[in-house]
């Protein structure tokens, strides 16, 4: 028994030997694999803060090589040039342990001169050379450029030289996060912070382009004029558009953005309903259902005509309906207002409804808002029999339309949109402005059995 006993114990610390040797092999590998995981994530981060520094000064030479071209066909090439150079910039900053907060100024310049480029190679492919002004805001840009090109050069030169490194920054801030009474040693972090801090101002720019000043301006069209709505006006208008007593809707909130709005809750069969409306006019621009569609009763014809008729309803009249999808058995279309025949894509409204019996599911109509106007057409200048010299023939012409679509910078351009296919199937809608006779978008048309998409 003895002998049983003795010869258990030797078996189990023999076990317990093996598995405290397996326990030190174990944790020796993984400590080594973690130092190997630190020293990739270190090589990735110094690579790109090194692709973020060679990505500002080429993004620095590229402007100030702009600001002497003085034939188009080198613009194009110089913008085209500045608009790469500022892309691998933004890549590398991306990749950086950095939040957007901390180096927004930084962040907002690239982009910027990105997209401002971009808009004038589209000039410049136009055979238009830089005017004075697009001359100076190349000019201030390259300026900027030379700044920020030295400080991240300053700063890279610090690396390995008492900054903390780009990886340590990282691990300092995870740390400091835990532990809020340690003190953050002077960091990369500071050093990108003080850059951020003496960021100087950037130009203004007014162009055709998503970062324009002229978009900050903007108000909703709208709404321009209507009077100020008080809730209980509010609640009555909102109560209207459900089908509902005013008893029933309740304010949630208020919003304070570019739609100023007043918010209100309801309950419709016991299903929660949130609804947004404009404080200027009381116009519903925002409604949600939180009902779970189990079934399909309608089909995608039937529910289109649903959509139509909630928007009939509701006073919008004069929409045509484009594409739709349908996801967890709700279709969603979009529906542009029509003035004179020309299809007004800016003024655009998303209908939701349930698939089982027609409700309405969601309405968003925040684009319709901001951008309704009764406008001023422009002529036509280029008919549409022209434009259609400007389709590759080698598609096939399904149907043509005369539609205003926005630009990038939210003006508006008049165009024929060609709805086309090729030998395989695929389908395309090109557009043609109809003042230039040039080529203004091409977008790609994906059908499937839930519905269409334009990319």
């Amino acid at each position: 028994m003895k002998y049983m006993k003795k010869k258990t114990a030797i078996t189990t610390i023999s076990i317990l030997s093996v598995l405290a040797v397996g326990l030190g092999v174990f944790a020796y590998i993984t400590a080594q694999q973690s130092a190997e995981k630190e020293r990739y994530i270190s090589a990735n981060y110094r690579h790109a803060f090194e692709e973020l520094v060679s990505g500002v000064s080429d993004l620095d030479s590229s402007l100030k090589k702009s600001v002497l071209v003085t034939s188009p066909s080198l613009a194009g090439a110089v913008c085209t040039e500045v608009f790469g150079k500022s892309q691998t910039a933004d890549m590398a900053l991306s990749v950086l342990p950095f939040s957007a907060t901390e180096l927004e100024k930084t962040g907002a310049f690239i982009n910027k001169v990105g997209d401002y480029a971009f808009a004038l190679s589209r000039k410049a492919a136009l055979g238009e050379s830089f005017s004075e002004e697009e001359r100076e805001n190349l000019r201030a840009l390259s300026k900027t450029a030379t700044r920020l090109s030295q400080c991240l050069n300053d700063i890279q030169q610090s690396l390995g030289s008492g900054l903390v490194d780009v990886e340590q920054y990282e691990r300092t801030i995870k740390s400091f996060d835990k532990q809020e009474s340690q003190v953050v040693p002077e960091t990369i972090g500071d050093a990108m912070s003080l850059s951020e801090s003496e960021f100087p101002e950037i130009p203004a720019l007014i162009y055709d382009g998503p970062f324009s000043e002229h978009l900050l301006e903007v108000s909703p069209r709208l709404l321009e004029g209507l009077e100020e709505i008080d809730q209980n006006k509010g609640r009555k208008l909102a109560a209207q558009f459900l089908g509902l007593r005013p008893e029933q809707v309740y304010p949630s909130g208020e919003i304070n953005g570019s739609i100023p709005s007043l918010c209100y809750a309801a309950e419709f069969d016991g299903i929660p309903i949130s609804l947004c409306i404009s404080r200027n006019g009381g116009v519903v621009y925002d409604m949600l259902s939180s009902k779970r569609v189990e079934s399909v009763q309608l089909s995608a014809e039937e529910g289109l005509q649903k959509a139509k008729e909630h928007l009939e309803r509701r006073g919008y009249k004069d929409m045509r309906e484009s594409y739709y999808m349908i996801r967890d058995n709700v279709l969603t279309a979009n529906f542009a207002y029509v003035q004179d025949g020309v299809v007004c894509y800016s003024d655009l409204i998303k209908v939701g409804v349930a698939l089982d019996d027609g409700s309405l599911q969601s309405f968003e109509a925040s684009d319709y808002v901001k951008a309704h106007i009764q406008r001023q057409l422009p002529q036509i200048q280029v008919d549409a029999q022209t434009a259609s010299a400007k389709v590759p023939p080698e598609l096939e012409v399904l149907g043509t339309e005369t539609v205003l679509i926005p630009s990038a910078g939210k003006y508006e351009l008049l165009c024929h949109e060609f709805e086309c296919q090729d030998s395989e199937g695929l389908r395309y809608l090109i557009y043609v402005n109809a003042v230039t006779g040039e080529q203004e978008k091409i977008m790609l048309v994906l059908q499937d059995e839930n519905g269409v998409l334009t990319i």
